[in-house]
């Protein structure tokens, strides 16, 4: 038997990016669980940002952020990152992050982050205390380390980090269970 929670915003779990708005010496960053992919031609994300949100302003000024995701390791950074104000304190120096310029955007890349996106801000929509921004991705990195021989992403390699809303944990992911795509049901075959 189910039992009916009420609306909830809640999907298990998300990933949790360190999202840099700005340029030059004027950035800020902050860590964002409310975000995933709007499309894929072009490359699209989408994600909720608080109006009042320091970093949102600098995205806004530029029309560009950048998206890192850090591995399990960056645990304190990250939550740090979420639960304080670039209004009042200089994360990036606290945190003892290093930035990279971006390829194509003026926003930095985090070097600790294995992994990240270039974006342009595509379209904004307000919904209350939030805004829904649409991010086309421009370019994206990875480090030589998490890529497999054929290039693709290693995702044990990457280890990302990911946040569970309600419960408030972070956690890693656990191992491959199985290959999506590949598993058919046929006319002889019977799904358990």
């Amino acid at each position: 038997m189910k039992r009916a929670l009420g609306p909830s915003e809640r999907i298990y779990p998300m990933p949790v990016p360190l999202v840099l708005g700005g340029s030059g010496e004027n950035v800020d960053l902050m860590a964002v669980a409310w975000i995933g992919v709007a499309g894929r031609t072009p490359p699209t994300l989408a994600m909720a940002l608080r109006q009042s949100r320091r970093t949102l302003e600098l995205m806004r000024e530029t029309g560009e952020f950048t998206v890192n995701l850090p591995s399990t390791q960056l645990v304190k950074q990250v939550d740090y990152c979420g639960m304080v104000s670039g209004r009042t304190t200089d994360k990036i120096a606290d945190t003892g992050l290093t930035l990279a310029p971006s390829r194509v955007v003026a926003t930095p890349i985090i070097v600790e982050c294995p992994y990240n996106m270039e974006c342009r801000i595509v379209q904004e929509i307000p919904m209350g205390e939030y805004s829904l921004v649409l991010g086309e991705v421009l370019e994206t990195h990875a480090d030589e380390d998490i890529l497999a021989e054929d290039g693709q992403i290693d995702i044990d390699a990457l280890d990302p980090l990911v946040y569970l809303a309600g419960v408030r944990e972070y956690r890693g992911l656990t191992p491959r269970i199985a290959s999506a795509f590949v598993v058919r049901a046929a006319e002889d075959a019977k799904l358990d």
